[in-house]
């Protein structure tokens, strides 16, 4: 237990003991942290809201989110303070004064959450996940979008995230758009090769083992391949060579996140037609959707690939003029998920380096991308995601054809 003179540690550690439980308080964060190997459940206490929900963001940026659950006791019985604490990263909150029966019901919820204790070696540091062994070709999702600040990258870093906490150490994201990739900088963290340079290069005959060590680990065990830093270091990199990168990430890894920006030019055009799964953002503004208009004109003549396409409603507005169901009728795409608007927590995401999935994982929003990659690991998209666009209000607008 964490206490910052909170001063509701005795109304914890007393029933927890008598419980049966073992408790350790401490009224420091650092020693907490380096401790945390130890012990299966966080409680955390603090004089105010503010503290208690630092307390919480901090454990999430030290560890990205490997430690152990986190139950917040809170001073204040104002709801909006407990929904702070589990946007900040609790992942329960309990009032004062302390019941001891819903302290043991809390607790033992928690428990069953938590992870197992390391039965060798260091446990004041969380391992790493181990490398993935190939039993096969993995999945591949690709996030693209028909007009930039779509939330491309957001979408897919935080669908990686929570992936690879889905399945720790088999999970990869690859930043392929050449002209302005930024998934490292939303995870924070500096990739060793770019995707550029992986692309040139013959690999058809590295182990998995090399190409592993050519990308970064995040903290939470998604490996990351990142984009060109300058525009010009990928200018002779073809869309096949982009392709057969793809395939060999997806012998490496049971499931490849790639980020094919928003410039549907051929290379990306290739991305895409690897991909299992395509998944692109909509913004609801006339300039996006009529560059999307254009795009699934691109996409079509492309081939199959508006019936692989997950189109996600991506909320960027707090007061949107343009409804979903405004969009599906008029340009003829069922939209599978909408992303509520959150700037705030998005904004800060960005800023911090720390996902939203990570800084606010209790959040609509949160919940939202969750349940995306929940579709993209479950489900088979049916034949009929595009339908014939009817004419309406937005086609002036859209164009023609």
């Amino acid at each position: 237990m964490l206490t910052a003179d909170g001063r509701a540690d005795n109304a914890i550690v007393e029933p927890l003991q008598r419980l049966g439980m073992d408790v350790f308080v401490t009224p420091d964060l650092g020693s907490a942290l380096l401790r945390l190997g130890e012990n299966q459940l966080l409680i955390l206490d603090a004089r105010d809201e503010s503290t208690l929900a630092m307390f919480c963001r901090r454990i999430n940026d030290e560890t990205g989110s490997r430690h152990p659950p986190i139950l917040a006791v809170s001073h204040s019985l104002d709801v909006d303070a407990r929904v702070n604490l589990l946007e900040a990263g609790a992942d329960d909150v309990i009032g004062l004064p302390v019941d001891e029966r819903e302290l043991g019901a809390l607790v033992e919820a928690l428990l069953l959450r938590a992870p197992s204790l390391p039965a060798t070696g260091d446990s004041t540091t969380t391992s790493a996940p181990p490398r993935p062994v190939p039993t096969g070709p993995g999945r591949v999702i690709a996030f693209a979008a028909a007009k930039g600040g779509s939330g491309t990258t957001t979408l897919a870093v935080n669908t990686a995230l929570i992936l690879a906490e889905m399945a720790p150490g088999s999970v990869a994201i690859a930043d392929m758009d050449m002209y302005h990739g930024q998934v490292a900088t939303h995870l924070d963290l500096y990739a060793r090769n770019s995707t550029a340079q992986m692309a040139r290069e013959d690999r058809s005959t590295q182990s998995a083992d090399a190409i592993h060590d050519e990308g970064k680990q995040h903290a939470s065990g998604l490996m990351v391949f990142g984009a060109p830093y300058r525009p010009d270091e990928a200018l002779d990199v073809t869309g096949a060579q982009l392709a057969t990168l793809v395939e060999q990430l997806r012998g490496v890894y049971g499931t490849v996140i790639v980020d094919a920006g928003s410039t549907l030019d051929m290379r990306a055009l290739s991305v895409l037609a690897a991909a299992d799964h395509v998944v692109m953002p909509i913004t609801p503004d006339i300039p996006s959707l009529r560059l999307l208009h254009a795009a699934l004109q691109v996409m079509s003549e492309a081939g199959s690939l508006t019936n692989k396409t997950i189109f996600v409603l991506n909320e960027m507005y707090p007061h949107p003029t343009i409804l979903g169901e405004q969009i599906e009728e008029h340009l003829g795409v069922r939209i599978g998920l909408e992303v509520p608007h959150d700037g705030e927590n998005f904004m800060r995401a960005v800023n911090e380096g720390q996902p939203l999935v990570l800084l606010a994982r209790r959040s609509a929003a949160a919940a939202a991308i969750k349940r995306l990659a929940e579709l993209t690991a479950e489900t088979r998209l049916e034949d009929d995601v595009t339908q014939p666009a009817r004419r309406g209000r937005l086609r002036s607008f859209l164009g023609r054809g």
